[in-house]
């Protein structure tokens, strides 16, 4: 019995030496494959939110590293649906983007007044992500450090 203490208490002090060694010099490659490590990073907006880390720049726009896959939903039956795959596409966002979104106000009784809003920026090439380790067991994270990421050119 005391061996197993032994073995877990082993175990507890080089996982918490190893959270030691990481540092902000790591190379993205090696950081994003740990297994041990939570990353936070900014999204784009391509129709719905996509990670930093999944785009490179094309010219004046951001596009998707990979195809991303297009589905449509068929209902068959009593109202089962099912996800059919349709093609795989990039997807494309420009980096100074102006798009409408709408602006709701809540008046009471369960109503809101809406009006169309324009909102215009730009997507930044250099963001910082937040690189926190996983605790014992991935119920809790400790924060590490921030690392900037630039965004890389399409290839």
């Amino acid at each position: 019995m005391k061996n197993v203490f032994v073995v877990l208490a082993l175990a507890i002090c080089s996982s918490i030496a190893s959270a030691n060694t990481y540092s902000p010099e790591m190379s993205w490659e090696t950081l994003m494959n740990d297994k041990h490590l939570k990353i936070d990073e900014p999204v784009v907006m391509m129709g719905h939110a996509v990670a930093y880390s999944f785009v490179c720049q094309d010219g004046q726009m951001l596009r998707t590293k990979k195809p991303v896959k297009q589905t449509e939903t068929v209902y068959v039956g009593h109202g089962e649906g099912k996800e059919i795959v349709k093609g795989y596409k990039y997807l494309y966002t420009p980096i100074h983007y102006s798009r409408t979104v709408s602006d709701c106000t809540y008046i009471g009784r369960n109503r809101e007044v809406c009006k169309d809003k324009v909102i215009s920026g730009t997507y930044p090439m250099t963001v910082q992500f937040s690189v926190s380790v996983w605790g014992p067991r991935n119920d809790s994270e400790k924060f590490l450090f921030k690392k900037a990421y630039t965004v890389p050119s399409c290839n």
